[in-house]
């Protein structure tokens, strides 16, 4: 059999999910030993919480949606001077280059985590020292993850579903089992089979899933829990455009989970937490996403601020209005502080936040639109905008959607990805510095290339088209 090495976390602790999340990796010893309690399982299954947490949040993996998009722009630094980071310069001119990929990390550490889930999964079942439901429950949330990280790794590597009439240009590989590098050489799916193959991870993960949370730590909003396996399962169908499965499991959710919006008089104050399906728990540390949008303090400032794209479709009586803070800071070409408005979304109270339930809402009004059922979308869409304190809308259309689905999600990496859905072209315009602000629907650069190491690894890749 293969030998194949695993990072394994520091001892299991039992104190609290953010001492747990804490412990770096330290040691590589055999998967054998590793996986061969249901400790070390745990300890494994830990690892991919933690590991997708720094990935999945990471500024060129989470600023992608909003940064391509156009909501948002860069603060200027102390002298005053605005530039593009050097980490992100290549994905905002949609010019990446695949020997020096901005997104190489992004691709690389999430087959990691792929991988080690399918160790995971090929061994639990074996496991002596834990009951049926437990065995469930860890394959349960080891299926979902990996539905998870395929699916974001989609998002950004293949073009949308419906950019070609049967789903079969190029989508991502998907693998299913543990690989070894130099040993397997996996070719990439279409991007109907990647979406066939994203299906069956959440529906088994749905089947196998229990109550509890498998890590005896933490809330279950730390974790894949039941309702946050069917927003997985909600958003793939909504990206597959399989309305009437985008409409059932967001439905469920809304009408079952007993999850319910955050009310409107704690939208500023609280403005997630209580609607919060999936928030990956936290170290001792600062969440990374308040270095990357929280105001700071001094002369300290975070890089991105919203454009005055986004921000100026806010209307004064827009209670969201109160998530930005305003600071005037010295800009080099002004001869007086210019205003930027930070997000306070990410300042107190919610890190790390992957679902929360007004996102369903949209799924659900987006494929009931979709379906013919416009009340619905109608009443979904105007319930958002009513906590928000504005007057309901008296009738819907995609281009409405997509606009009050903006304003509700910016900072929250989503906007761009809606645009590719729906075929619509990019408008940047307020504070772009990138020498190319408005691409058009198609376009090959729309995706990031294949890492030219993977390439150069696996025989069998494929590089996107334009690269």
């Amino acid at each position: 059999m293969k030998k194949i090495f695993f990072l394994s976390l520091a001892l299991l602790s039992t104190v609290s999910c953010r001492d747990f999340l804490e412990h770096e990796p330290v040691e590589t010893i055999s998967v054998n030993t590793q996986l061969s309690t249901k400790k070390g399982v745990l300890e494994a299954l830990n690892g991919a919480y933690y590991s997708l947490r720094s990935t999945y949040f990471s500024e060129v993996g989470y600023t992608y949606g909003d940064l391509l998009s156009g909501n948002l722009k860069f603060s200027p630094r102390t002298n005053g001077n605005i530039s593009v980071a050097t980490n992100i310069q290549n994905i905002y001119q949609f010019d990446d280059e695949a020997s020096e990929s901005d997104l190489n990390y992004y691709y690389n550490d999430n087959y990691s985590i792929i991988n080690n889930l399918n160790l995971i999964l090929q061994y639990v079942d074996n496991l002596t020292d834990a009951s049926e439901s437990e065995i469930k429950e860890i394959k349960a949330e080891a299926l979902a993850l990996r539905a998870f990280v395929h699916f974001q790794l989609y998002k950004h590597y293949a073009q949308n579903y419906t950019y070609t009439s049967d789903a079969s240009h190029l989508g991502i590989v998907y693998n299913t089992a543990p690989l070894k590098v130099g040993v397997d050489y996996p070719s990439r799916k279409t991007v109907a089979e990647t979406f066939t193959l994203l299906e069956d991870d959440i529906t088994q993960s749905l089947n196998f899933i229990q109550p509890n949370h498998a890590i005896p730590v933490g809330e279950n909003k730390n974790f894949i829990n039941p309702t946050a396996a069917k927003s997985i399962a909600a958003e793939i169908a909504l990206y597959k455009n399989d309305w009437q499965k985008a409409y059932d499991y967001s439905n469920e959710i809304i009408s079952g989970s007993g999850f319910s919006l955050t009310i409107q008089n704690e939208l500023i104050s609280n403005w997630a937490t209580a609607e919060t399906i999936w928030e990956i728990g936290e170290n001792a540390n600062a969440s990374p996403l308040q270095s990357l949008y929280n105001v700071g303090s001094g002369s300290s400032y975070a890089n991105y601020v919203a454009s005055d794209d986004i921000y100026n479709l806010y209307t004064s009586d827009d209670l969201r209005k109160n998530l930005f803070e305003v600071k005037s800071l010295k800009t080099t070409g002004s001869t007086t502080n210019l205003p930027y408005n930070f997000t306070i979304k990410y300042k107190e109270t919610t890190s790390n936040l992957v679902y929360r339930l007004s996102l369903i809402y949209f799924i659900r009004a987006e494929a009931a639109l979709h379906l013919g059922n416009t009340t619905q979308a109608l009443n979904d869409i105007n319930t958002i905008r009513n906590r928000a304190g504005l007057s309901s809308l008296s009738s819907v259309s995609i281009d409405v959607l997509l606009e009050e689905k903006r304003k509700e999600f910016v900072f929250e990496n989503q906007y761009f990805f809606d645009l590719m859905r729906n075929h619509k072209n990019i408008v940047r315009n307020n504070g772009c510095i990138s020498n190319n602000c408005n691409p058009t629907y198609p376009n090959n650069k729309f995706v990031v290339p294949i890492p030219q190491k993977s390439l150069d690894l696996n025989s069998n890749m494929q590089q996107n088209p334009g690269y």
